[in-house]
């Protein structure tokens, strides 16, 4: 192999790196936001594939040497990284998900905000949820422990593998079980002010005079503030318990796509 070979070789295997870190840095919470600058997102994936470049470097890889089959591996290398961001985000996808349970019955729910983390309109209170949540990630080192998965993921599913053995089953039990964990985290403010919806109703039968429109939109709009005031108290533990499930799905993820 001559310079110029060697060197076509190395640029190639670099960029397949820099493909799957840049897919899952450009999905994955914290990293992804969309108040992150684009040239920082860029210099972290460099930064992270000059890093891991002499780590996998030792590894047998066959490259391809022709345009369309290297195209091919290089969007697949891709690929992986978005699936791998797109797992790791379920865990804001619950929260928000969440968040946006307990907006539509407080009332909040037309009250749509930009969200600055994904640059989408949601209701106040999925931001602010949103919001606490990337930063207990960042006070957790969860974005470390994304890092460290991403490159864990090089032991199940090497560069250039051959192929995926994934059921869709699996994709389906983790739409279910976001899906439940959003109404779960959601359930005690959500089930607190349906209350408070039997009551008022209670009260308007036993007070026919009492103008219900005028009194229940303000006490489930305090009795739900209340609720989320004291719920913080275990947001952070509930967070960080999501966090480790998120990885559990990660790691499941790996080794279905594992030899």
């Amino acid at each position: 192999m001559d310079l110029a070979q060697l060197l076509q070789w190395n640029l190639s295997f670099f960029f397949l790196i820099f493909a799957r870190w840049g897919g899952m840095i450009m999905l994955a919470p914290v990293f992804g936001a969309r108040g992150v600058p684009v040239l920082v997102k860029l210099g972290l994936v460099v930064s992270i594939t000059a890093v891991m470049y002499p780590l996998l470097l030792g590894t047998q890889v066959e490259i391809p040497q022709e345009t369309l089959p290297y195209v091919g591996v290089l969007i697949k290398e891709l690929l992986f990284g978005l699936v791998i961001g797109f797992v790791i985000s379920l865990v804001t996808s619950v929260i928000q998900g969440a968040g946006q349970l307990i907006a539509f019955q407080m009332g909040f729910l037309m009250g749509n905000f930009l969200d600055p983390v994904n640059g989408t309109q949601s209701p106040v209170i999925a931001n602010f949820q949103m919001i606490l949540t990337t930063m207990l990630l960042l006070a957790f080192n969860a974005h470390h422990i994304m890092i460290a998965a991403m490159a864990k993921s090089y032991t199940f599913v090497p560069i250039v593998a051959s192929g995926i053995t994934l059921g869709a089953d699996f994709c389906i039990s983790l739409i279910l079980q976001v899906f439940s964990m959003s109404i779960q985290i959601a359930l005690p403010v959500f089930g607190a002010l349906v209350l408070a919806d039997v009551g008022v109703g209670l009260l308007s039968r036993t007070v026919p005079q009492l103008n219900i429109m005028s009194v229940i939109f303000p006490v489930k709009i305090i009795f739900g503030f209340i609720l989320l005031f004291l719920s913080m108290l275990l947001f952070g533990e509930t967070v960080n318990q999501l966090f480790r499930t998120n990885m559990v799905w990660l790691y499941e993820l790996f080794r279905g796509w594992g030899p």
